[in-house]
């Protein structure tokens, strides 16, 4: 039987203790043995939005995840450079860097699940490759919503793959925002209520990401 290993793409701008316990949750839940951490190069649905340089955003994912038993980081959107980069070839390139016993699989979000049939190549990505969900909080998943945009087969695989977890309500966006600010920065540079690693968060400082 061959191992599953779950592709984890995000803008991870920056990669922030939610995305730790999702990738700490799939690998809990026993759907896969090994999460891929892949920092997107180019996201079609964030062409324009500006982002901290890759090298940094995969330098911090590599921080955030040092230590953490199943879990390695991926350049692989840098050296495709694809523009934009979509799942469905990035994932083909995956694949082929896989050892023989590795089968990829997709992890997202219980919200990307829900926006899933617009993405490009959407059904040819579900027929092709097992999709693995975490929960999201005000993301209700069931057989009816999801036979809402896809056939019965496919429904019920995307179904399939819903993992059980715990919640976290941590944004990428908060933190960038949080950071930004000159004042009033205690949640962000206190460790106990930092949404960030205390690696991650010195390196943003050090670097002076996210401030104006």
């Amino acid at each position: 039987m061959k191992t599953v290993t779950a592709f984890f793409g995000g803008s991870f701008d920056p990669p922030h203790l939610g995305h730790l316990g999702v990738a700490r949750g799939a690998l809990r839940s026993g759907a896969c043995g090994r999460v891929v951490w892949v920092p997107a190069w180019s996201q079609p649905h964030k062409q324009g939005v500006k982002t901290a340089p890759f090298a940094h955003r995969l330098a911090m994912t590599e921080l955030l995840i040092r230590g953490e038993e199943g879990m390695t980081a991926s350049d692989i959107e840098a050296r495709l450079r694809l523009q934009p980069s979509y799942t469905f070839d990035v994932l083909k390139h995956f694949a082929r860097e896989l050892l023989p016993d590795e089968e990829p699989a997709l992890l997202i979000g219980a919200d990307s699940l829900l926006a899933l049939h617009t993405w490009h190549r959407a059904e040819e990505l579900v027929g092709t490759c097992r999709v693995l969900t975490y929960p999201r909080p005000g993301c209700v998943i069931s057989e009816e919503i999801l036979a809402r945009n896809w056939s019965g087969k496919a429904a019920e695989k995307l179904l399939a793959g819903v993992l059980e977890g715990v919640f976290f309500e941590i944004s990428s966006t908060e933190v960038r925002n949080s950071m930004a600010k000159t004042e009033n920065r205690s949640h962000i540079i206190e460790a106990d209520k930092c949404p960030l690693s205390a690696a991650v968060r010195e390196y943003c400082e050090k670097h002076a990401l996210y401030r104006d």
